[in-house]
C-alpha cells in the first residue's frame, strides 16, 4: 500500500512538472525549433511531380515535396548525427508523411549527400529531404520525430508540440 502511494505521488509530481514545463511552439520558415542543443529550420520547400532523369527518373504517386532543412549543432562538445527519417510533413487534416526512401535515394544521387556525417559542435549543415504526398493533401507543417511513437508522445507531453509552419505551398 505504501509503495503504491509513493508511486502515485511520484507520477503526480511528474505530471505536474510536465504541465508546468510544456510549451507549444510554432515557428515559420528560416526560424529554428530547438531540441536540447540541436536546432532545425526549414529554409524552403518546393513541389514537383518527378525526381531524377533518365533511368533513375521517378514519378510521384501524388506530389513530391522537397524541403531544404538546416540542422544546427549548438552544443559545446558533442557531435550530432542527423537521421534523414526524422522530418515529418503534416497536412491540414493532421495526416503525417515520412520521408520517401526511394525518392530520397534518387535525390541523394543528384546532389552530393549532405549531413550524412556527424555534425561537429558549433557547426551546421543543410540538406534536402523528400516526401511523396497524396495530391489532395494540403501540406502545412513539418515536425522532427525523436525516433518513434513513444518518444514522440513523451516529447509532446513534456515539452509541447514543436512545429515549423510552411506557409502556403499549394
Amino acid at each position: 500500500m505504501t509503495a503504491a502511494l509513493v508511486a502515485l505521488i511520484g507520477v503526480s509530481m511528474l505530471a505536474a512538472l510536465a504541465l508546468l514545463n510544456r510549451k507549444d511552439r510554432l515557428v515559420g520558415l528560416n526560424q529554428e525549433i530547438q531540441y536540447d542543443d540541436f536546432a532545425f529550420s526549414v529554409e524552403g520547400v518546393r513541389k514537383t511531380d518527378t525526381l531524377g532523369q533518365g533511368d533513375s527518373r521517378l514519378l510521384a504517386h501524388g506530389h513530391y515535396y522537397v524541403a531544404t532543412l538546416k540542422i544546427a549543432n549548438h552544443a559545446k562538445r558533442v557531435d550530432f548525427k542527423f537521421k534523414k527519417n526524422s522530418p515529418v510533413l503534416i497536412d491540414s487534416d493532421g495526416w503525417e508523411y515520412g520521408i520517401d526512401l526511394e525518392a530520397q535515394a534518387v535525390l541523394d544521387g543528384i546532389q552530393a549527400e549532405r549531413c550524412n556525417k556527424p555534425i561537429p559542435a558549433g557547426f551546421s549543415c543543410t540538406t534536402e529531404v523528400v516526401f511523396d504526398v497524396p495530391p489532395e493533401a494540403r501540406v502545412t507543417q513539418l515536425r522532427i520525430s525523436g525516433g518513434g511513437l513513444v518518444i514522440d508522445i513523451l516529447d509532446v507531453m513534456f515539452f509541447g508540440k514543436k512545429r515549423i509552419d510552411l506557409g502556403s505551398l499549394q
